[in-house]
């Protein structure tokens, strides 16, 4: 069933409820106005017929009591007849003709108790509604006056009245059931045009496409615009999730070829020594020092896979304030024993007692990842510098410097991206992992990362990390 028809049903329901308990309400209080109006004047009639009564003797009997004539207080649909204290008919109008008004031993009984009451009774094929008047002498009850009137009256007004409420309620009914359809119809309509863009969209999978939608900031506004948030989100997950997917079928391809490479290395030199395993001493130890290195390079590959797959699963390293100058001082020294015949300058422009929110392994390896870039791509007798800034809001910049190719412009970014080797390092020995390392360990400590070309030639990479206050941790 249609929404559309669902709330013209609705409507109509609501509707009908409220007309049958209005017009049921009007036809109660109606029906008891006419048949209080008969009461009061079936009544008003009775008391004026008592008054006129005059007693002519002892008033032993009905018989002595004179009656005035009843016809003058008769009417067409009104009729009057007196009765004495045994049943018997003692005066009648004549507009009752040969017909009498019931007389039920009930209504003897209940005279005698002094007191007028009506009553509801059948005659001639009518009812006719019936006020009984005890007629009391001195004292002493006498007889009993019947003031009728017929009820086709007011029947017959009810009637009327049940037929064209009946009528003007049906037509209200069905009046509203169109209008409410239409008016259903006209207000969903937006919804009939959100329903389609939203199901081209999905046949389509264009996630770019937006509802178009002018109206007020109503209901329906509000879900238009949280539909196009929803499908603007939908649109960059989407492009994230095909970035994934794209990133990690060229990481598998990657992984896949670079550790080819050094398997293909170890497999032919075992199966060298299998071979000649009664050659020349220096030839096995050399066949056995190319399965050490390329073993050590497969074991160095798998364990930066494996950090990796860590950042992919939302690792997060545990940090602890250190101070700049430990950490720093700690990597300075190391570092002095890996230049070989390069120049290391280590300078630092900071308060002793900057601290920072760190792994330390973590941070060790990020600055050995640099600076092994920077030792291994620059020439010999070329310098090597790192150098530490604190910076005005609470950031602490580390620079390493180098001599060596520098980057391809427009690679600055793509050189963090897994397994990417530039160009003017094709050739040399890694894996391309180590930037990608070193960016998930900067983003992990609330960081930034960036490469970027020196002027005299070289590259410089910076990093910045936020200072930690231990008084406000």
């Amino acid at each position: 069933m249609h929404l559309r028809t669902k709330l013209t049903l609705l409507y109509t329901g609501v509707l009908v409820l409220v007309l049958f308990i209005l017009t049921t309400a009007l036809l109660l209080a109606t029906s008891h106005t006419l048949y209080r109006e008969v009461d009061e004047g079936i009544a008003a009639r009775a008391a004026s017929l008592v008054k006129s009564i005059r007693v002519t003797g002892s008033p032993f009997s009905l018989l002595e009591v004179a009656l005035p004539n009843v016809d003058v207080f008769a009417t067409p649909d009104t009729y009057l007849q007196a009765v004495d204290t045994r049943g018997r008919v003692v005066s009648r109008s004549n507009n009752l003709g040969g017909q009498y008004l019931p007389l039920g031993e009930y209504t003897l009984k209940y005279a005698l108790k002094g007191k007028g009451f009506y009553e509801t009774v059948q005659a001639g094929g009518q009812q006719i509604r019936v006020y009984n008047v005890p007629l009391v002498v001195e004292g002493q009850l006498v007889g009993l006056l019947q003031v009728g009137r017929a009820l086709s009256t007011v029947h017959t007004l009810l009637n009327r009245l049940r037929f064209f409420i009946a009528l003007v309620g049906t037509a209200s009914i069905i009046l509203a059931a169109l209008l409410g359809w239409l008016l259903a119809r006209t207000a969903l309509k937006p919804l009939d045009k959100i329903t389609g863009t939203a199901a081209s969209i999905e046949s389509g999978s264009d996630l770019s496409r937006r509802i178009d939608y002018t109206g007020p900031s109503d209901e329906l506004g509000r879900l238009v615009v949280t539909l196009n948030a929803m499908f603007e989100r939908l649109e960059t997950m989407y492009h994230r999730l095909q970035q994934s997917y794209d990133l990690q079928r060229r990481f598998v391809s990657d992984a896949s070829h670079e550790l080819r490479t050094p398997l293909t290395t170890i497999r032919g030199n075992a199966e060298l020594l299998l071979k000649m395993q009664a050659a020349d001493p220096a030839l096995i130890s050399e066949a056995l020092n190319d399965i050490t290195d390329e073993a050590r390079r497969l074991t160095r590959l798998v364990e930066d896979l494996l950090i990796l797959a860590r950042a992919d699963a939302g690792f997060m390293p545990e940090k602890e304030s250190v101070l700049l100058t430990e950490l720093l001082q700690g990597v300075a020294r190391k570092a002095r024993f890996l230049a070989g015949d390069r120049e290391f300058v280590y300078e630092e422009h900071y308060s002793p007692e900057a601290r920072v929110l760190v792994n330390r392994d973590y941070f060790s390896q990020l600055m050995f990842i640099l600076l092994d870039n920077a030792f291994k791509y620059s020439p010999p007798c070329s310098t090597i510098g790192l150098t530490a800034t604190v910076l005005p809001r609470q950031w602490v910049e580390i620079t390493v410097t180098d001599q060596g190719p520098g980057l391809t412009p427009g690679e600055e970014d793509r050189i963090f991206d897994r397994f990417y080797r530039s160009e003017n390092t094709r050739g040399q020995e890694g894996s391309g992992l180590g930037l990608s390392i070193a960016r998930w360990i900067v983003n992990r400590h609330g960081g930034f990362i960036s490469a970027v070309n020196r002027p005299e030639g070289g590259g410089v990479f910076t990093v910045r990390l936020p200072i930690h206050n231990s008084k406000g941790s």
